[in-house]
């Protein structure tokens, strides 16, 4: 901006940026209310997301996947420690997570209106954008029967933006190029929590404590959903790095490890345990022969070397305590799970409504169970539609293997393999988590999703920019960009 328009608005930017940082340092020196704070940060950040949507939507779709990863971090709601290590039912608060999900869905639908009106042709739907809306709409329905029509419509319009992310993804990504600079802007997301997370490991501030363990949660609101993300960022960073540059390997080598030592410092042993088995999987059907024995060598050394985590999974086998209540979370997971399941009863078809199970049990927490939640939040017509978004996921996750297959070690295939690496993660961790629940999460996964029907698109998209169609076999070439 070398125009005098253009530096008066970089000077009023400036302007602002310096009032607010003088705004929050008073703030913070003097105790004083976290809303005001947050409140014009909040308000400031959305007007330039906005403006930033408005010129370069692209850019808009990168800039919000950078930023959501450390915006739950200024939640206004506390949390508890309890055993389950999640959310009481308290009033959530002022969000600007949820504001985000507003401005990207109306952001969406203008840019939606302004390519049919310039005539562009989107691309089909993948089966796993259909499930997920299906998904959505079951959400919408649970609504009827909820004790809190307000917090069912908030959680039903998240679940929206996460279902709007993934359409517009899969119209974004039409070449590698695209691709890679999601997968920049995915991993460029993690830089804030992990460094976070560094910077309390090394100065022992402790986030949050439960069943003895000082545990960590970055910038993420429990340390669960934290682990989760880590979880998938591991498996398919493990999947790209051999296509990285020497400089750039270095840089996600990096990354990698802090989020590896900061998914050790969750301590949530199911996120442990699925990123095993998803570099199992990166493994298994990346053909990577030296990253599988690495793999088993490394285990072998952390259970040795690493005395906490032999001692994370000890307690399993202790029921109960002195007072009879469940000593760990395992057992809790198990007795909570048969308090829950009759709440259905109110309303099998269509459920009690999104997240009232929460609000309608005694201990006021999740259930740690998608497939549970699913009937009980969302009736039989819920959990139909999530066990056909569970089908999407693993048929997207097949297609891309098996489109891929004839380039073994492509970047495509690799992209595929991280990707079914990340659908089995997911689904052992929804086993004992709230995995479907957590929209951050689903925010970051519903991009992998994209990355990989995408690869299997190429010759669709390139015939619908009027490129010729790449070739079938070998390698495939970057296409020529066009704007989106």
């Amino acid at each position: 901006m070398s125009t005098p328009r253009g530096r008066l608005i970089i000077a009023m930017c400036a302007v602002v940026i310096v009032v607010l940082s003088v705004e929050a340092t008073v703030v913070a020196a003097t105790g004083g209310s976290k809303l005001l704070m947050i409140v014009p940060i909040a308000l400031f950040a959305g007007l330039g997301l906005t403006l930033l949507g408005v010129v370069n939507f692209e850019g808009f779709v990168y800039a919000t996947i950078v930023v959501r990863a450390s915006m739950d971090i200024v939640k206004t709601s506390p949390t508890s420690s309890g055993t389950a290590g999640v959310n009481t039912a308290a009033a959530s608060g002022l969000d600007p997570a949820g504001g985000l999900a507003v401005i990207f869905i109306l952001m969406a639908f203008f840019w939606y209106l302004t390519r049919k009106r310039e005539g562009r042709v989107a691309p089909r739907a993948s089966i796993h954008r259909i499930c997920l809306i299906l998904f959505a709409g079951a959400g919408y329905l649970s609504i009827i029967d909820s004790a809190s029509v307000s917090i069912s419509l908030l959680e039903a319009i998240r679940v929206t933006a996460v279902v709007v992310m993934l359409a517009v993804l899969e119209v974004l990504l039409v070449d590698r190029e695209s691709i890679k600079r999601l997968v920049t802007a995915i991993y460029v997301s993690a830089v804030v929590p992990v460094g976070l997370t560094m910077f309390n490991v090394v100065f022992h501030h402790t986030q949050f404590t439960s069943g003895g363990f000082d545990r960590y949660q970055g910038t993420f609101s429990q340390p669960n959903p934290f682990a989760i993300y880590l979880t998938m960022l591991i498996v398919m960073g493990a999947a790209l790095f051999p296509h990285l540059t020497i400089r750039k390997r270095a840089l996600m080598a990096l990354l990698l490890i802090g989020c590896v030592i900061s998914l050790y410092f969750t301590y949530t042993r199911s996120a442990w345990i699925a990123a095993v088995i998803g570099l199992f999987a990166v493994a298994y059907f990346g053909r990577r022969r030296l990253m599988l024995g690495i793999m088993l060598g490394s285990m072998l050394l952390s259970l040795v070397a690493v005395p906490t985590i032999a001692a994370r999974f000890a307690d399993l086998g202790q029921a109960t305590n002195a007072s009879g209540t469940a000593s760990n979370s395992l057992t809790w997971r198990f007795n909570y799970w048969g308090e829950v399941l009759p709440l259905a009863n109110k309303d099998p078809i269509t459920g009690i409504g999104l997240k009232m199970s929460s609000f309608e049990t005694s201990q006021q927490k999740e259930p740690h169970n998608d497939f549970l939640r699913a009937y009980v939040e969302t009736g039989v017509v819920g959990t139909v539609a999530y066990f056909l978004l569970l089908f999407s996921m693993g048929a997207v996750a097949r297609q891309s293997l098996r489109f891929t297959k004839k380039r073994h070690g492509s970047y495509e295939h690799s992209i595929a393999v991280g990707f079914t690496g990340c659908v089995i993660a997911f689904v052992l961790i929804s086993l004992v988590s709230n995995v479907i629940s957590e929209v951050i999460v689903l925010w970051y996964y519903v991009a992998f999703a994209a990355a990989a029907y995408a690869v299997t698109q190429y010759r669709e998209n390139a015939i619908l920019r009027g490129l010729p169609p790449p070739p079938d076999d070998g390698e495939v070439p970057v296409l020529a960009r066009l704007s989106a």
